[in-house]
């Protein structure tokens, strides 16, 4: 019975692993084209933040290139990461997460986010930047 146990639990883990690693990165465009087929996948997309929600639980991503907007929730991630998002001069973001529908638009539910501040965009001679990551504020 343990046998079983500890074969179940490693294959869980194993999967989780897996599924950690498994970010298709999409340009957003892609992502509006055809919502349908991206719809519960796992993706990663980089864009200009244009407009934060006053509660700080959804973002509006802009890429420009494309000429494409997407909404981003960030209610999955901690309070305090979404402060920090709100009170850093943040202009462009990766966001790590899954595709969903909400009033027949996809939307990225993140799961991860990389924020990038104003100053290294200003200025790409900068190598710094910060990533948010989960509870984590890397310098």
């Amino acid at each position: 019975m343990n046998t079983i146990r500890i074969f179940l639990s490693l294959c869980f883990l194993t999967g989780l692993a897996a599924a950690q690693g498994s970010y298709k990165f999409l340009d957003i465009a892609e992502i509006i084209d055809n919502p349908e087929f991206y719809q519960g996948r796992l993706v990663e997309v980089r864009a200009e933040v244009v407009s934060v929600n006053a509660d700080g639980k959804t973002v509006r991503l802009f890429d420009a290139q494309k000429k494409a907007l997407i909404g981003v929730s960030l209610r999955q991630l901690d309070i305090q990461l979404r402060n920090a998002l709100l009170r850093e001069p943040v202009h462009r973001l990766s966001v790590y997460g899954r595709v969903g529908m909400s009033d027949g638009r996809a939307v990225i539910d993140a799961h991860r986010v990389e924020a990038y501040p104003a100053e290294v965009i200003a200025n790409p001679q900068l190598s710094f930047h910060k990533g948010y990551e989960g509870n984590q504020v890397k310098p």
